[in-house]
């Protein structure tokens, strides 16, 4: 019996609709430990650059298991496309939470980042003025809790 591919992020989805070989190409992925509190310093030192940067990275050191998962270029490439980026700034963080915790899932563990943490963050980053709350505030948290996540996946395997 073959997974539907389009629902391995899907919040009820069942590992165990997938094979043990897709969930050893799953599991693969060539994260690296990265201290948390220095991606926080460094997202508002650069005003978020960083950040754009080094998580569009994140990204292509994933697996691609979903039909619509995508690496490093499209990651950061398509943040400096004006307009387009407002759309990408969820595609970009929730499909990093939903890679996070889906490589959580493989492993019977419970998934770190907290989806709803992300959709709050880039909502709020569009008020103005609350946006900069957004930016000191809840980016370093999420950024704390994806990162934190990432270096988990990295110690584990």
């Amino acid at each position: 019996m073959a997974a539907d591919l389009h629902e391995l992020y899907h919040q009820d989805f069942k590992i165990k609709k997938l094979s043990a070989k897709q969930k050893s190409k799953f599991k693969k992925h060539s994260l690296k430990y990265f201290p948390a509190a220095v991606s926080i310093i460094l997202h508002i030192i650069t005003m978020g650059i960083f950040t754009i940067i080094f998580y569009g990275v994140q990204h292509g050191k994933f697996p691609k298991a979903h039909p619509k998962d995508f690496g490093t270029g499209k990651a950061i490439g398509f943040m400096f496309i004006p307009f387009f980026n407002y759309y990408w700034l969820f595609m970009f963080w929730l499909r990093m939470a939903d890679r996070i915790n889906f490589q959580f899932k493989l492993r019977n563990k419970t998934p770190r980042v907290e989806k709803g943490l992300v959709i709050a963050t880039c909502v709020i980053q569009f008020i103005p003025y609350v946006g900069l709350l957004s930016y000191f505030v809840l980016f370093p948290i999420m950024i704390g809790f994806v990162q934190g996540g990432i270096n988990e996946l990295a110690r584990i395997k």
